[in-house]
């Protein structure tokens, strides 16, 4: 009788895993966008792996990245204004003169990222010697 009740139980585990893993993948369709314009506006790229890219001027904006691991990342005067970069890890990414107005960036892992001349999330500019933060 308990053997029929764990495996339920574990039935209903995978079920719900698969149900909230499928919810945070990226669409497909935009990363290939991406790939192939440079751009996308308003894209669902979250949880994208995206290590060692180069974005360098890419339109992001409004782009949903949560989550996305874009380790080493060019993104150099990347345009990322409005973008959800929640829980993303950017470590060693350049983002130098990237647009981040109104990026939302809670959780985001910013170790080692270079921010020279970016524009902050309140529209501010960054100094030449932000390094992992803003510091105007």
């Amino acid at each position: 009788m308990k053997k029929p009740v764990l495996v339920i139980i574990l039935a209903l585990v995978a079920s719900v895993s698969l149900l909230f893993g499928a919810a945070s993948a990226f669409n497909a369709a935009d990363l290939q966008k991406l790939k192939a314009t440079g751009s996308c506006v308003e894209c669902d790229l979250s949880g994208a792996v995206l290590i060692h890219s180069n974005l360098s001027g890419a339109d992001l904006s409004r782009a949903n990245l949560a989550g996305a691991n874009l380790t080493d990342a060019y993104l150099s005067g990347a345009n990322l204004s409005g973008a959800n970069l929640s829980n993303a890890i950017l470590t060693g990414a350049s983002l130098a003169h990237a647009d981040l107005f109104r990026a939302k960036l809670p959780g985001a892992n910013l170790l080692f990222v270079n921010l020279a001349g970016a524009t902050w999330t309140d529209r501010s500019r960054c100094g030449s010697d932000s390094s992992g933060s803003c510091k105007k």
